[in-house]
Order: C-alpha cells, then sequence, then structure tokens
C-alpha cells in the first residue's frame, strides 16, 4: 500500500540577507526571520546552524564560527525598554567569536574573542565584554553583564581569565576558519 504524498510544511520568512563573498554558509544552515541578517567576512556558518531573524537584527562579525545545531537570533518577541524608547532588539556578534554546537545566543552584544561553550545559553540583552568565555552548559541569565576576560564555569562561577593570550587565540580562529572553509562546502547564493 502506497503512503499519501506528504504535503509541504509551512514555509519559513526567508529573511533579508547582507553576506561576504568569503564568508562561508552551508547549504543546510537555516537562516530565518524578517530583520537584517549581516555575516561578515570569513564568517563560518556550519550546516544545521540556526540565525533568527524574526525578533530582531543579527550581526555576525568577521571570523565568526556558528557550529552545528546551534541558535543565534531572539526567539521570542519580549520588547526590552530603554528610557524612552525601546531599545534597538538583535544580536550583535563581535570579530572572531565562537558559538560552539548547541549553544543559544540571545545576548544583545557578544564582544571579540568571546566562545560560547557546547550547549550553553546566553540570554537576551546581555552584553559580554572582549575575550569571555562560557563554559559547557552554563546560563548567563537575561540582562547581565559581563565584562572583559569574563569565564563563567560551573554553577554559575565567574573569574576573570589573566592568561594575556588573545593575540595567540584570535590567530588560532583565523587558523580554524580557514581549515573550515576547506571542509565546509559553501552555497551563498541559496540565501541572496
Amino acid at each position: 500500500m502506497s503512503q499519501p504524498p506528504k504535503r509541504p510544511g509551512p514555509t519559513l520568512p526567508k529573511p533579508p540577507t547582507n553576506h561576504s563573498p568569503t564568508s562561508t554558509l552551508a547549504d543546510t544552515a537555516l537562516l530565518t526571520g524578517t530583520h537584517t541578517i549581516t555575516v561578515a567576512s570569513n564568517a563560518i556558518i556550519h550546516p544545521r546552524a540556526k540565525l533568527l531573524s524574526t525578533h530582531g537584527i543579527v550581526n555576525i562579525g568577521e571570523g565568526c564560527i556558528i557550529c552545528e545545531r546551534s541558535s543565534v537570533g531572539l526567539t521570542s518577541a519580549e520588547r526590552m525598554m530603554g528610557g524612552e524608547n525601546d531599545v534597538q532588539e538583535g544580536v550583535v556578534l563581535g570579530r572572531g567569536v565562537v558559538v560552539e554546537q548547541g549553544a543559544v545566543v540571545e545576548a544583545g552584544s557578544v564582544g571579540e574573542g568571546c566562545v560560547v561553550e557546547v550547549g550553553a545559553r546566553v540570554g537576551r540583552g546581555c552584553v559580554l565584554g572582549k575575550h569571555c568565555k562560557i563554559g559547557p552548559l552554563c546560563v548567563v541569565p537575561a540582562n547581565e553583564v559581563l565584562p572583559d576576560y569574563t569565564m563563567v564555569y560551573g554553577n554559575g562561577e565567574r573569574r576573570m581569565d589573566r592568561s594575556a593570550v588573545e593575540d595567540l587565540k584570535m590567530r588560532m580562529n583565523e587558523k580554524h576558519v580557514e581549515v573550515l572553509k576547506k571542509l565546509i562546502p559553501s552555497n551563498l547564493a541559496k540565501f541572496q
């Protein structure tokens, strides 16, 4: 007995995208929403990574790496109030940010060289300074502000990273990007 043909599911809105020709967007990456998604040069978007612009802009900085099953963007329509006017909604990742597998980033701003490790969650409206590291499965609550070089680990414990090897980490990130550009097939035309 043959099965009836499946009806196509609801189509998700295709967002306006601006991406550099040197960025890598995997064919199976998911970009949805109505606000602009900007992907800067040498950024890598892995297969099955989600960039969600339904409730605000998404801006991926130069040399960022967004890994499999991770999500970057606002997931709900809550509004943040900033004085007399609403605050600009969206997620902005600085240069060289790495979002590992299964992580969720809804932060307003993530500074240069930050790493959000496997399964971590950065809440809506957070501001992460430069070279912060959010450990595996850690949660940064909404609207937190982390100063530069903060490490979050364990059950919300925090410490400052005083290793002073930021330049080496950024060079390592550049090498990582070069390797991934060779390994991940890019389909920029799909997202035009």
